[in-house]
């Protein structure tokens, strides 16, 4: 099968969604498919691979780290007729490529709704800001033209299905590399950072608006009053960094809080390893970042909503508080002071992550392209 990605973000940009395409497609071809990525260019990526079709692009002024891509070029526009299917990742100009693409051509389009993009309209200014029922309908016209939609989460499933959206939408959560974590630890961040505690909690992530950071740090002085020790890690970058360092300075915990910027990818696993998860985002359709921490065997504490309410079975996989600081400091202090829960928890969650590893995703995928090209429905 020739899949064709398109999509508006794409490496060497760090988010989720690049984090999920990265792992799909390497699973598309480890399946036997051709895979071609269609994206916006980038100065520090080389598109001389025959699978990358990179369009002329410019920074996006509004969002730090995104790109804006005008959806032309030739080679890509001779190899697209040929493809099979085609994923569109959201829906900026590269989504609208795969849009008009799908119809010009009539090859089965399948769309993933990765954000719930209600949240991210604050990034705009008021003058050009849509409305909530502009995003509504704007992601309703989308949707209902394309073969099938991928909602990363029930939650986020039950949400289209509010905007009136009628096509075929599956629940598909996309899962990680088994494989990736199985390696013993090798980076000590204790070390490291010479940390002399054993409390440590881990946020991974953008550190956005719409991640509720401020929230987690609040979380994290009341959990101090409890266990003065504690060394919150926060790993990941974004518009946020400045403000959330000088937040941690007015509530007077910046000598208990680690901003390390992006990490290596083996030194992230191993982090993840050593520290309970602590994530408070209120707008994540899945939280991919809580999959990895599950997958490393990390407990995790998390907000109850959205998307960490399908892969968080509370008080077996993981907890889940409601948005009140006094809740959340409890419960990492509950799995700071009981190592025998926090195994327990953690072990748990490793043998959920595996269940729903990358591989297991990509195959319910492909069930999803195989039902979009015979024209029917799957039961997922």
């Amino acid at each position: 099968m020739r899949i064709g990605i398109f999509t508006d973000t794409y490496i060497p940009e760090v988010n989720g969604v690049v984090a999920v395409l990265k792992m799909m497609i390497s699973e598309l071809m480890r399946e036997g498919h051709e895979v071609y990525v269609f994206c916006p260019s980038h100065p520090e990526r080389d598109d001389s691979s025959t699978e990358i079709y990179g369009f002329p692009s410019f920074k996006f002024i509004f969002y730090k780290g995104m790109r804006v891509a005008l959806p032309y070029n030739r080679n890509a526009l001779r190899i697209i007729p040929s493809l099979d299917i085609i994923h569109s990742q959201d829906p900026g100009s590269i989504g609208l490529l795969g849009l008009w693409a799908s119809k010009r051509y009539n090859i089965p389009h399948i769309h993933t709704y990765h954000g719930l993009y209600m949240a991210y309209r604050r990034y705009l200014p008021r003058v050009i800001r849509p409305t909530r029922g502009m995003v509504k309908s704007i992601s309703r016209l989308l949707c209902n033209r394309c073969d099938a939609v991928i909602a990363p989460s029930n939650q986020m499933k039950f949400e289209l299905e509010s905007y009136g959206i009628t096509r075929s939408i599956y629940a598909l959560p996309f899962g990680v590399d088994e494989e990736e974590f199985s390696h013993e630890i090798k980076w000590n961040i204790r070390t490291a950072l010479n940390i002399p505690t054993e409390d440590l909690l881990l946020y991974v992530g953008r550190l956005g608006e719409e991640k509720n950071l401020g929230f987690l740090l609040r979380s994290f002085r009341r959990l101090l009053s409890l266990r003065s020790g504690a060394r919150l890690i926060i790993a990941g970058d974004g518009p946020q960094r400045q403000y959330l360092e000088r937040y941690a300075m007015s509530l007077g915990i910046s000598e208990s809080v680690n901003f390390t910027g992006f990490l290596k990818r083996r030194d992230l696993i191993d982090l993840y390893k050593q520290a309970i998860f602590v994530f408070a985002s209120k707008t994540e359709t899945q939280g991919l970042v809580i999959v990895e921490a599950m997958m490393a065997g990390s407990a995790v504490v998390a907000v109850g909503i959205m998307g960490p309410r399908d892969i968080i079975s509370s008080g077996k996989t993981g907890i889940l508080v409601s948005e009140n600081e006094d809740e959340f400091a409890q419960a990492c202090n509950r799995l700071l002071q009981n190592g025998d829960e926090r195994q327990r928890i953690g072990k748990a969650a490793r043998e959920w992550a595996c269940s729903q590893s990358s591989r297991v995703s990509t195959k319910r995928l492909l069930d999803i392209y195989a039902c979009c090209e015979g024209g029917s429905r799957l039961n997922l």
